[in-house]
Parts: C-alpha cells; structure tokens; sequence
C-alpha cells in the first residue's frame, strides 16, 4: 500500500512538474529564440566536435574548427541564397495583380465551357481572397528574409551560448547530476543519455529529410518548368519540419503558380499533385524510417496533437518544439515502464 501511495505521489510530482516547466516556458517564451537557436547549433556541430575531439584535438580547438565551418555557411547563405529569396518573393508579390486576371479570364473560358460550374466559377470573391492571402503571406515572407540582418545580434548569442554549451558540455553534464541525490544519479544520467540521442537523431534527422525534400520539389518543379522552382523548393524544405502541415502550406504557392503557369494547363494542376504526394511518401516510407530511428517515431495523431497543443502554447516556436517534447516524453515513459518491469520481476 505504501509503495502504491508512493507511486502516485511520484506521478503526480512529475506531472505538476511538467506542468510547471510548461507555464514558465510560456512566460518566458519571448526570450528562448537564441536558446533553442543555440540548442540547435549543438547538435548540428557536436559530431564534427566530438569526431576531432576523439583525433587528439583540444575540445576548444575542435569547437573553433567547427564554428569556421559554420561561419563559412553562413556567410555563403548570406551572399548568394537570401538575396535571391528576397528578389524572388518581391517579384511573386508585385506580379499577383497580373495573375488574379489571368485567373480570372480562365474562370470566364471554363463557364463558357462548362455551365456546370457556374456556380463555383462566378464567386469571383473566393479568388480574391486566396491571392490576397497569397499576397501577404510571401509579402511576409519576404520582409523576414529582409529583416535577416536585424536579427544579427540574436544570433550572435546564440553562437556565443552554443560555443560554452559544446566546449563544456561534460563539464556541465556532471555538475547537473552531481546536484542530484546520489541513489538517482545512475537513472537521471541513463535518461538524459536517452534525451540527447532523441533530440540529436531528430535535429540532424529533420534538417537532412528537409533538405532531400526541398532539393527534390526544387527539380521536380523546375523539370515542370514551374516559375521560381527555386524559391518553392526552398518553401517545401523550411515548412518540411512541421508534420503533416507543412506539406499542405508549401504545395498552396507551388499550386497557384503552377495553375498560372502560361499556356494554362489542368494538367499542371495534376503533376504539382502528384510531386507533393510522391515527395512525401518517400520521406514517409523510406526517408524519415532510416534516418530518424525507432526513438523518434510518434503515432500521426499523437504528433497532430502536439502541434496543435504546441502552437496555441508558444506559437511558431511551440510547433517547432512540440515533436522533440513528445520524443523526450516518449523516452521518459519508456524508462518508466523499464523501471516498473525489472522491479516487479
């Protein structure tokens, strides 16, 4: 009886601690930007550290290495990809107008063509509403790209937090669990052995299935002769790491323009489709399997749900957040349930 009453004040610590982390994440949400950014940083670099670390380098020395690669990216990205991006969305959005006609003029064809769809056909408003969606969305877009170099400071602490975090990451590991209570020190560091291989697997994983996607879109539209088959490509890659949702944001743009694409052609319609469909069934069935691991994998509506949950907790930053959150809790449970099976045998 006193183990059971033990249990479930165990349960619910742990609960109304979860609980708690939640609301002062929320809080604080407005702050965690260059955290998670720097969070990020640690796993993308931390094999290339450790790989140099383990060939005799000083760790320090090895974090340097590590970071002039990165710097090198980034200032590639800096130079050449977002002048392009920005270009390319200011062109989208000064040439709405022309393609608002134009899908006006094929709307007034088809109802000559089939009476039957007068009725869909006549709600002009409708096509409105979705190129003025279409319209401040990549006006949006293309303010944020814009708006990159304002963003240097966050970054740079961001670099400055993930540059300690991968020099001493031992260091800091062993002086978080030496606050522990010795009989639970095993345990804590099984567990956050568990969280790091979970988190590590997901980050690297979703960056590498987001690239494949949005070079593979990137092709397949260009191969369509798609307008900017570039930019959507890169669409389709960034919104790849939002589940299931992100697929039906990126293939809108990619939809509408391949529709306009000129001489206008259902067909267009149909291969965009199919590209998407197919695309996403290979990250699915073949892509995410092999990269993100067993420790990753979440039931679709377990992953729904936390995207959802996530989203009206912290917005953008709780819809990228919600999967890794859901992956570490999956973890936890299971260590749990490991816990509950070997003391009951």
């Amino acid at each position: 009886m006193k183990n059971t009453f033990g249990s479930y004040i165990k349960v619910s610590l742990l609960i109304l601690s979860g609980i708690s982390l939640i609301w002062v994440l929320y809080l604080a949400r407005g702050v965690l930007w260059p955290f998670v950014l720097a969070l990020l940083l640690v796993y993308l670099l931390a094999p290339l550290v450790d790989y140099l670390t383990d060939k005799k380098f000083p760790r320090v020395a090895a974090t340097l290495c590590a970071y002039i690669l990165l710097f090198s990216i980034f200032t590639l990205i800096m130079l050449v990809v977002i002048p392009r991006l920005v270009d390319a969305f200011q062109e989208i959005s000064s040439e709405l107008p022309q393609y608002m006609d134009a899908t006006k003029k094929y709307a007034a064809s088809l109802q000559e063509k089939y009476r039957g769809l007068r009725f869909l056909l006549e709600r002009e408003e409708l096509t409105d509403w979705i190129f003025q969606g279409i319209g401040a969305l990549t006006g949006k877009i293309a303010q944020s790209i814009a708006g990159v170099p304002a963003g240097i400071f966050l970054f740079i602490l961001s670099l400055i937090v993930s540059f300690y975090l991968l020099k001493d990451a031992k260091k800091i590991r062993s002086a978080l669990i030496n606050y522990i209570p010795k009989e639970y020190q095993k345990k804590v560091s099984e567990f956050l052995t568990d969280v790091d291989k979970v988190l590590g697997g997901y980050i690297r994983g979703q960056l590498i299935i987001a690239a494949v996607v949005g070079t593979s879109i990137g092709i397949g539209l260009f191969l369509l002769r798609i307008k900017y088959a570039f930019v959507l490509g890169t669409v389709a890659g960034v919104f790849n790491v939002i589940p299931y949702f992100g697929v039906v944001i990126s293939i809108i743009p990619a939809l509408s323009l391949g529709l306009l694409k000129d001489p206008f052609s259902a067909w267009i319609f149909l291969w965009v489709i199919l590209l998407f469909i197919g695309v996403n069934q290979v990250e699915m069935y073949f892509l995410a399997p092999r990269i993100l691991g067993r420790e990753v994998r979440l039931h679709p509506v377990a992953i729904i749900f936390a995207i959802v949950v996530g989203g009206a907790a912290l917005g953008m930053l709780g819809v990228l957040l919600a999967i890794p959150a859901l992956a570490i809790l999956k973890a936890l449970f299971i260590r749990l349930h490991q816990r509950k099976g070997q003391s009951g045998k």
